[in-house]
């Protein structure tokens, strides 16, 4: 047993706002706002996941957690009214006194955060760490920048990194045949043009990550740099899951499990000329 202060205090040690980028700090999402409500506030059972989704919030119920902990929020944008399922996942915490809270960028970076545990599930080494541009201070770090155990091109790193995570699908842009020399590994959706062209200085010139925008797969082509996204969720999960061991650790007197977000989406390839 421990109090809604107790964890939040050890996720934000864990993680701290201070080294938050792109305008994602923690916050509790649903639930106590105030230090003494949160310490009046006891938490017997957690679930950790990368998304509040339908089926997580459902499960969290079924569980009879107190405290649902999520790298992404509910709400990605302020609401003036609630719909939908929307509507629905709120009244399913608000009625089972679930509490929400959602971690802050930070975790991203943070050792042994998303970006670590990315690198270890892939197996790759020669870890350091890549900076950006942070909201409280002038870099904070974000992915690591890699290499591979052994020489490879990028025809074979793709069906290595599928192995690795278990995926049936890949997109890639760049050149199959091109040898892979230093990795860019960014969890998540936060390569954009800055990303690539401060990877491109560092001599990286392959990038691992989970989504980007059409326009940045241009731009990285223009650009010589080999990109390979392998899902957002893909990318998310090995941390999500490894911040669940953290706390089964930490607290031993907690429930805490971990629920895998999945992304449902599937590709369909046509030979066609172009």
């Amino acid at each position: 047993m421990a109090t809604l202060f107790d964890i939040i205090q050890y996720l934000e040690d864990i993680a701290p706002n201070r080294l938050a980028f792109a305008k994602r700090g923690s916050y509790v999402e649903i639930g106590p706002q105030t230090t003494s409500e949160q310490i009046k506030t006891t938490v017997n059972r957690v679930l950790v996941a990368s998304y509040p989704s339908a089926r997580v919030v459902t499960s969290a119920t079924q569980q009879k957690a107190n405290l649902l902990i999520s790298n992404r929020p509910i709400f990605t944008t302020p609401k003036n009214h609630l719909g939908g399922w929307d509507l629905d996942r709120v009244r399913l915490l608000s009625k089972n006194y679930i509490s929400t809270y959602v971690m802050s960028s930070a975790w991203i970076g943070a050792e042994n955060g998303l970006s670590d545990a990315l690198v270890e599930r892939l197996g790759l080494t020669h870890k350091q760490q890549f900076m950006t541009k942070g909201e409280h201070e002038p870099v904070v770090p974000t992915g690591r920048i890699v290499k591979t155990i052994e020489p490879m091109n990028h025809s074979r790193f793709l069906n290595y990194l599928a192995d690795k995570l278990n995926l049936g699908s890949i997109k890639f842009t760049g050149e199959l045949d091109q040898e892979v020399e230093k990795v860019l590994v960014l969890p998540g959706s936060f390569v954009s043009r800055g990303e690539i062209l401060s990877a491109l200085e560092k001599e990286a010139r392959t990038i691992v990550t989970g989504d980007v925008t059409p326009q940045t797969r241009i731009i990285a082509n223009e650009r010589g740099c080999n990109l390979l996204e392998l899902g957002s969720f893909a990318t998310e999960n090995p941390g999500m899951e490894r911040l669940n061991n953290y706390l089964n650790l930490e607290f031993p007197g907690l429930k805490v499990s971990y629920v895998e977000a999945k992304p449902y989406t599937k590709t369909f390839c046509f030979e066609r000329e172009m």
